[in-house]
């Protein structure tokens, strides 16, 4: 893998990611750092998230993390991939390569998308996800602020 992420993280931000969008309908970050200790992503977002909002967000991850579901990944042509996940933010050396085989990783049913980063084998192995604190800049000419939603990780106990 070309980034080293920490497992549990990417893991998790996939399943926010995924949140982000059943929830309110948005796209996946645009921009994320992966820390063993704290972590961000940054979404194009029409306004502040509320703290029931965000509240939300993280009961709804929770529930998903908390599902022991598998985490897969397949290699697929450029072709197949295309009618299974938006290729729109391959990076660079994928994009610019229509014969490399593309990495796509779904998390259980409710993820899939290409990536390359290291993941856990199940969500139960990423730990609960706490969110610790979100904000949000105003609107641009496009109608979209940046909201940033700062999360870490916590063990579970069992």
């Amino acid at each position: 893998m070309s980034k080293e992420y920490e497992p549990r993280m990417h893991t998790a931000e996939h399943v926010l990611n995924q949140t982000m969008e059943r929830l309110f309908g948005c796209e996946r970050s645009y921009s994320c750092h992966l820390n063993a200790g704290k972590s961000k992503c940054d979404y194009r977002f029409p306004r502040p998230l509320t703290d029931a909002e965000a509240e939300e967000l993280e009961t709804r991850i929770n529930a998903v993390l908390t599902k022991d579901l598998p985490v897969r990944e397949v290699f697929m042509s450029r072709a197949e991939a295309a009618k299974v996940v938006d290729l729109g933010k391959l990076p660079a050396h994928l994009a610019n390569a229509p014969d490399v085989p593309i990495r796509i990783v779904s998390i259980g049913d409710y993820d899939v998308c290409p990536c390359i980063g290291e993941h856990v084998e199940n969500t139960r192995m990423s730990g609960l996800f706490r969110i610790v604190s979100h904000d949000f800049t105003q609107p641009d000419e496009t109608g979209f602020g940046r909201l940033r939603v700062r999360f870490k990780l916590e063990s579970r106990n069992e």
